[in-house]
């Protein structure tokens, strides 16, 4: 085995235990065990960028400098990466959330859409478990001796936490939000990372901070994967994830509480920091090469200090990561994919016939495509603009469209997790001006480089749906043929062709 599991564990699928996930992985050939002494200055972060860049296995290092025996920690890279596979680009997708290694895109956005719709399930708290092996109380914390990566060589710092899952909870306790969100090395018991207001954490940080106190969390490593991908999903503030989580594999998850608070977290959890976040103290923060593939040498900003009270964690444990950067990575796989879900699940529960959403990696979580229904669209008896203005509202208008800048409406020929589909149809249906509604009103999350960098100032930057149909399709069934191998010929010379293929010389 490649990693050691708990007698517990074995009966646990990869979607509600990292170590199970980790072997399934190296089973099935898409995880290397390096035993070799790496470098967390740069060399593990590189290595990792190259296996997102051409989808590789995911790297799971044994012996990263600076880690010494039980110590704090080994390092999982790539956990969610896109892999080279055949027939299973989306392997470490489709373990996280307990679908088949061969799963497609359409299977697992239904997965994460379909799930909403079923009852809760609460999790289970547990008086024990394996994060709760080793424990490290106040002074005994020095961070600045862990082997904490250098992911870029122009980031301000050493980022700690870029795969791991906050969770906070309101002051009255009933809302509970485990969420993803990064933070950077400040001192030797101390963390600085963003709280944006618009964020559920950062909602959540006010309440705390409304009452003159700071916010306790507890920062986890190596949950479960089903969990880390719940966490970056927009869900309607106010709802708990862990439930969203047991409906999702159809267990409760099992929590136990922290040293320091009341706050629960997952018992197989590889660690678990805890501690507060200050109402009042800031430090400076980043910059750090985020999920659009550029960075601004130089740019720190202001952020919130996390001050660290207690790590727990089990024996021989895991720090996955996360190296942002040119797609994909996990800020595709996990939260766009997320995002795209919600996306979905609310233009249906507005009644638009849409029937697909996606996020194409390469957009960097910036472009969105939803598919339309044709007939059910003709049936609407709508036009380009209005119904186009209605996605624009419904969509940008919603908590998950506070990220959207883009939006692309594609007939249902199209298959929307086929980029070259997606290209086709942007290139020769999308009349430019005609065919592209633009909205001024909503905001957009300041990441996005030309939000930061761009001539306009302001967080209301132009939003724009591109309407990829023709205006004859929203009356009539429009006949065209489409000039390829699967739509332009007969079904029988395909089958001929295709059994013939290698008698062809080919």
């Amino acid at each position: 085995m490649v990693v050691e599991l708990l007698p517990h564990e074995t009966t646990k699928t990869s979607a509600e235990n990292l170590r199970r996930f980790i072997q399934e992985l190296h089973d099935e050939s898409d995880l290397v065990s390096v035993n070799v002494e790496v470098d967390p200055d740069f060399e593990v972060a590189a290595i990792a960028r190259r296996v997102y860049e051409t989808g590789d296995k995911a790297p799971l290092f044994n012996n990263p400098k600076g880690w010494e025996g039980n110590g704090l920690f080994r390092i999982l890279c790539a956990p969610v990466g896109a892999s080279r596979l055949p027939g299973r680009r989306f392997i470490r997708i489709a373990k996280s959330l307990g679908l088949p290694s061969t799963a497609s895109g359409h299977e697992i956005i239904d997965k994460l859409n379909t799930t909403k719709r079923l009852p809760g399930v609460p999790p289970k708290q547990v008086a024990s478990g394996p994060v709760k092996d080793f424990r490290l109380l106040g002074d005994e914390i020095d961070l600045t001796k862990l082997p904490i990566p250098y992911l870029h060589q122009d980031d301000g710092g050493r980022f700690l936490q870029t795969f791991g899952m906050y969770v906070v909870k309101s002051p009255d306790g009933s809302w509970v939000n485990w969420s993803i969100t990064r933070s950077m090395l400040h001192g030797k018991r101390s963390l600085v990372g963003p709280m944006m207001p618009r964020q559920d954490i950062g909602v959540i940080r006010q309440m705390w901070a409304d009452l003159g106190q700071d916010m306790p969390f507890a920062l986890c490593f190596g949950v479960p994967p089903a969990a880390i991908m719940a966490s970056g999903m927009p869900l309607p503030k106010g709802v708990n994830e862990t439930d969203y989580i047991g409906a999702l594999t159809g267990t409760p998850v099992e929590v136990i509480q922290c040293e320091t608070s009341d706050i629960l977290v997952p018992a197989d959890a590889e660690i678990v920091f805890e501690g507060a976040v200050s109402r009042t103290e800031t430090a400076s923060e980043g910059p750090l090469a985020e999920y659009h593939g550029l960075i601004f040498p130089g740019e720190s900003k202001h952020c919130p200090v996390q001050t660290i009270n207690a790590i727990t964690y089990r024996k021989d444990p895991i720090l996955p990561i996360c190296v942002t950067g040119r797609a994909p990575e996990e800020s595709e796989t996990v939260w766009g994919l997320t995002i795209t879900a919600e996306v979905l699940s609310i233009c249906q529960q507005a009644g638009l016939p849409i029937t697909m959403a996606w996020n194409p990696f390469e957009s960097h979580c910036m472009w969105w495509v939803l598919q339309v229904d044709r007939r059910r669209l003709r049936a609407l008896k709508t036009n380009m603009e209005d119904f186009s203005q209605k996605v624009g509202h419904t969509v940008f208008g919603s908590k998950p469209g506070y990220y959207i800048p883009t939006v692309y409406l594609v007939g249902d020929d199209i298959d929307p997790t086929n980029l070259k589909d997606v290209i086709w149809a942007a290139s020769g249906r999308c009349q430019p001006r005609e065919n592209e509604f633009f909205f001024d009103q909503y905001p957009n999350i300041g990441l996005i480089p030309y939000v930061s960098h761009g001539g306009k100032v302001g967080e209301h930057h132009t939003k724009v749906v591109r309407c990829c149909l023709f205006p004859e399709e929203f009356s009539q069934e429009i006949m065209w043929r489409e000039a390829s191998f699967r739509r332009g010929y007969p079904v029988e010379v395909q089958e001929k062709v295709e059994k013939q293929w290698i008698s062809y010389g080919f």
